[in-house]
């Protein structure tokens, strides 16, 4: 629903402030006399603001991303004795504890709140929890931590430390857990992340189903879809990386 009190702050919010100098960049340099290639900077860091900042071109970009990764999801609900693998998130925070929950970042909490919720419905379910963070208290640590919290047995959980990237997630779970190797395999990470995490474990030799959880919402109201916006550019810097990343794994397979 449009909030006019919100959209008034939007417009003198940072992200906003530098699309309106942009813009006064811009008429100066076209009411004097200067090099084209000015007018060119000019024009085209004004473009790239508005590609990054509007919600009218980021949201359906973003909504893009997010339904591919649900058409990925064509196995179903996870059969008993499924292995569930999710991606650590980050974390906002040095963490003070091992339980000290608040350090997780929005996405790490989005992640393992639905792994624990779909552990919790699906019987003998094992939960590999992948990531490391470099700090004394591991992120896959702290959201094990807060899978038991949520009733998942310890006996249940499988913490994978060493890993920092997605490819390491991948290449780092494979073997995890040891037993049943032909148990179905479930990979559990963001809607936007999605794509490039599947790619990376099917480059990796392993089979999964995807299960995304956590999406970000993709409507658009007027007039909020023309105003710059940080939370917009927020989004549109986890495309970029995705899409970056997507980019680097297909030219590693060519080379």
């Amino acid at each position: 629903m449009f909030d006019l009190r919100l959209w008034l702050e939007d417009l003198v919010a940072p992200a906003a402030l530098l699309t309106w100098c942009l813009l006064v960049l811009n008429a100066m340099v076209w009411r004097r006399p200067a090099p084209a290639w000015t007018r060119l900077v000019a024009i085209l860091l004004l473009a790239l603001d508005l590609l990054a900042s509007l919600p009218l071109f980021v949201k359906p970009a973003m909504a893009l991303m997010q339904q591919a990764a649900q058409r990925e999801s064509r196995c179903g609900p996870p059969p008993p004795g499924s292995v569930l693998i999710v991606l650590t998130g980050g974390m906002v925070r040095q963490p003070s504890a091992v339980d000290d929950f608040g350090a997780l970042s929005g996405d790490s909490l989005r992640r393992i709140l639905g792994a624990a919720n779909l552990a919790a419905r699906t019987p003998d379910s094992v939960l590999v929890i992948t990531g490391g963070g470099g700090t004394r208290y591991p992120e896959a640590e702290i959201m094990g931590r807060l899978a038991q919290a949520m009733g998942i047995a310890p006996n249940r959980i499988k913490l994978e430390l060493r890993s920092h990237t997605t490819m390491d997630n991948a290449r780092n779970t494979r073997d995890m857990p040891a037993g049943d190797a032909a148990a179905p395999r479930y990979l559990i990470t963001s809607g936007y992340h999605m794509l490039r995490a599947y790619r990376a474990f099917h480059d990796t030799g392993q089979r999964v189903c995807a299960w995304p959880v956590g999406f970000y919402g993709t409507h658009i109201w007027f007039p909020d879809a023309i105003t710059p916006q940080i939370r917009t550019l927020a989004e549109a810097s986890l495309l970029v990386h995705e899409w970056l990343g997507m980019a680097y794994y297909a030219l590693r397979q060519t080379i």
